[in-house]
């Protein structure tokens, strides 16, 4: 496995996969570490000790990293991955395993699930009628699907995802995602007070 032509990011990835089962699952940051070491330990051991697994940046920063591309949650170094995150580690893992990946035009999973939950949000059906003085604040934190006491980091990451799935819908220019735009650019306008304070405390 170490041999295969895999970067150290996918590996993480890889990693992250198989502990949780290809399932949404809580990780400590201890076990990731330990796994890593066990399967890539030409690329994850400690300086100068061979023997021993990393527990430094070079597995922090890919993984704050995935967090940021909203690929990961991480609190309090336990790890988990996201739709987005288990579509990309599934990917990865279909090739090392030699299994085709299917290169079509449909959406990846996680942003087809994205569009049903979005649709199904009290607040965009709120939204498509006019009732627009319906919509509040706890609708916005459900629209980007965080607790309105997520911190910062984990607010800005879940931000970032649905933004860069907004901009994706709009590179489809397909009239039936026109509302759920035209809804993201609403909350986004309606909140931005909450944004902001979310975004600098």
């Amino acid at each position: 496995m170490d041999n295969f032509n895999l970067s150290k990011q996918q590996k993480i990835l890889l990693v992250l996969f198989e502990l949780s089962n290809g399932e949404r699952k809580n990780l400590k940051f201890e076990d990731i570490s330990v796994a890593l070491f066990k399967k890539f330990s030409k690329d994850f051991h400690m300086k100068g000790y061979e023997q021993y697994p990393d527990s430094g940046d070079s597995i922090k920063r890919p993984l704050y990293t995935f967090r940021d591309k909203g690929m990961l949650s991480a609190r309090n170094m336990i790890f988990a991955l996201t739709e987005k995150g288990l579509d990309t580690a599934l990917k990865i893992k279909n090739k090392v395993t030699g299994k085709k990946v299917l290169e079509n035009d449909n959406f990846d999973r996680y942003i087809e699930k994205e569009i049903l939950r979005i649709t199904s949000l009290n607040a965009f059906k709120n939204f498509i009628v006019g009732k627009l003085d319906d919509v509040f604040d706890t609708d916005f934190f459900d629209y980007i699907g965080i607790s309105v006491r997520a911190s910062r980091m984990d607010f800005k990451g879940r931000l970032k995802y649905i933004n860069d799935i907004i901009e994706f819908l709009k590179k489809q220019n397909i009239d039936k995602y026109e509302l759920i735009i035209n809804f993201h650019y609403f909350m986004i306008k309606k909140f931005d007070k909450e944004i902001n304070y979310k975004m600098n405390n």
